[in-house]
């Protein structure tokens, strides 16, 4: 349970080595927690990273010390006070019962700090990527795929005009989301009628009862998405082996940052390319999945360090396995195996495009997620003259967007760091069947089953059949805005239509007409999938409530 050591720029260099050393190898506690221990000997207390959890102590002359989150719970004299104090975030406070000697958290990290040269051995071991900024124009990275293999890709990955226009291109030009209205008023991805990637199962869990939310903008200085790739070693026998990490600024990897990944010539980093597009004639959906877990498994038994899970690969004929189960599917294999902390997985995919999508693939064990779908979107908006910045400019713009993304949906939890929300799974499914849940996302809640494998098969078959033929356009869209032929929406024009109309005439006949639009419309909520039971034998007028007495309990 560490301070916010991150972006402390004042802290001791050598505190803030040790705190570095073994965030490595364990993520930090969030809190709220002030966590009181003893072993007989020392008692102590220490409160979480955000000091979200008071601990206020109170030492009287007679050498007693009472530690709560309120002062006054042990009636004292003032006169008796010796001291008082509070412990501060990530702090300790230690009492030594057989020397009667206080520890104060500045002793504690002094002692710490010196038990290893932590510091050497970070500068010795340590790997940092090149920043972005300071790369030369021949690194950035550029535009790979031409117009034909641009527009293929597109299609099979279900990316729209809308998206690229009202998504890609702000988070390109403005480095933020598009500020939209709230409320969705389409299907969920179980009851929609087009193909939908399998992030939109998802819903995104919230802190309710448990710990507060945090505000990612003014509380910023308590949150870090640093990534470290490397293997995970035992905390307790603490080695100059342990820092063998490589260390970038975001999970969201930029051109450069993946080839420098894959150019680390160092055993410590070694990685090998899994590729996730299969051939239907040969397996199916679940078959490609079990294979490419055992694949993962051999990979990571042999020494590979970086799995990197890839759907650039893509032939025709062939399917892409969706990124997220392939992802989930691995990370329970090696969890299971006992592997999962010999290993990094990184995917390198086409459905990663905004903040819900990378979370989902973060949450579900992804180490770093490399985007390159969005990048060559974004390049062909450049060549277009759609965006009025140059290359650089405009991936720096989209991480930064993604970035702010993930500091919300983290913050949301009460989460301050990506370390602590990798593999945290917060998220309910809504619609995906439980073969599904427990071969690529065990443990996750779905309490309302929907789509298999045979289902997502299907979905990726039908795009697969639009991407290969050069004379299908790229879908408009009409997830975010009413489309005539696209996705549903509850308020469709006809709907709104025929309602201002009832409104205005009172008439019975018109209302007739809106309610006709809604009771008929597409299954698109849960609700409409269930009807009114009606009984036999009807409650006689004098049981019901006058409409008087019901108008008043109207609400809009």
């Amino acid at each position: 349970v560490p301070p916010a050591w991150q972006n402390h720029p004042d802290m001791d260099p050598d505190l803030r080595a040790f705190y570095d050393f073994n965030s490595k190898h364990m993520e930090p506690w969030d809190g709220p927690a002030g966590i009181v221990l003893s072993d007989g000997r020392y008692a102590a207390c220490n409160l979480d990273r955000n000091g979200l959890r008071p601990a206020r102590y109170v030492i009287t002359k007679d050498k007693l010390i009472t530690l709560a989150s309120e002062i006054g719970i042990w009636d004292y004299a003032p006169d008796e006070v010796a001291k008082k104090g509070r412990v501060g975030p990530g702090e300790l406070l230690v009492v030594d019962t057989r020397k009667g000697k206080l520890w104060q958290s500045s002793e504690i990290d002094n002692d710490l700090k010196s038990r290893h040269p932590y510091r050497e051995w970070m500068e010795n071991n340590v790997r940092k990527l090149t920043p972005f900024s300071q790369l030369p124009e021949d690194q950035v990275g550029e535009r790979s795929f031409d117009e034909d293999l641009l527009k293929t890709y597109q299609k099979q990955f279900a990316m729209t005009n809308e998206e690229v226009d009202q998504v890609l291109r702000v988070l390109g030009d403005m480095g933020q989301e598009a500020v939209g209205s709230m409320g969705d008023d389409t299907p969920m991805a179980v009851l929609s009628s087009k193909e939908r990637l399998v992030t939109d199962y998802f819903r995104q869990k919230f802190a309710q009862v448990t710990n507060p939310p945090i505000d990612p903008l003014r509380e910023k200085h308590v949150m870090s998405l640093a990534t470290s790739i490397g293997q995970e070693m035992n905390v307790f026998c603490e080695t100059d082996g342990h820092a063998h990490r490589v260390t970038f600024d975001s999970p969201v990897l930029l051109y450069s940052d993946m080839q420098q990944l894959l150019e680390l010539g160092d055993d410590h980093y070694r990685n090998t390319i899994l590729d996730i597009n299969y051939d239907p004639q040969e397996k199916d959906l679940k078959q490609a999945i079990d294979d490419l877990c055992d694949q993962a498994e051999q990979v990571v038994r042999e020494g590979t360090v970086l799995v990197v899970l890839s759907d650039r690969a893509l032939v025709k004929g062939k399917l892409p396995i969706p990124a997220a189960l392939a992802v989930g599917a691995v990370q329970t294999r090696l969890v299971t195996a006992n592997l999962r902390c010999d290993a990094n997985i990184v995917a390198e995919t086409a459905t990663a495009r905004d903040p819900h999508q990378f979370a989902v693939l973060l949450g579900f064990g992804a180490t770093a997620v490399y985007p390159y779908l969005a990048y060559e979107a974004l390049g062909k908006l450049i060549d277009d003259g759609a965006l009025d910045k140059d290359y650089r400019d405009v991936m720096q713009n989209y991480q930064y967007g993604i970035n702010k993304g993930l500091y919300k949906i983290m913050s949301k939890m009460g989460i301050s760091t990506i370390a602590s929300y990798r593999c945290s799974q917060l998220f309910e499914a809504v619609g995906l069947s439980r073969e599904v849940v427990d071969l690529c996302f065990k443990g996750v809640t779905t309490r309302i089953e929907g789509a298999n494998f045979d289902d997502f098969q299907q979905d990726l078959t039908n795009l697969s059949r639009k991407a290969w033929a050069k004379r299908k356009s790229i879908e408009h869209g009409g997830l975010l805005k009413y489309v005539h032929g696209g996705e549903y929406h509850a308020y469709n024009p006809d709907v709104v239509g025929t309602l201002q109309k009832a409104v205005k005439s009172g008439e019975s006949n018109d209302y007739q007409s809106f309610a006709k639009q809604v009771n008929e419309r597409p299954v698109a909520m849960l609700r409409d999938l269930m009807a009114l039971k009606k009984t036999d034998s009807p409650l006689p007028l004098e049981r019901i409530e006058p409409k008087t007495e019901l108008f008043k309990r109207f609400d809009s």
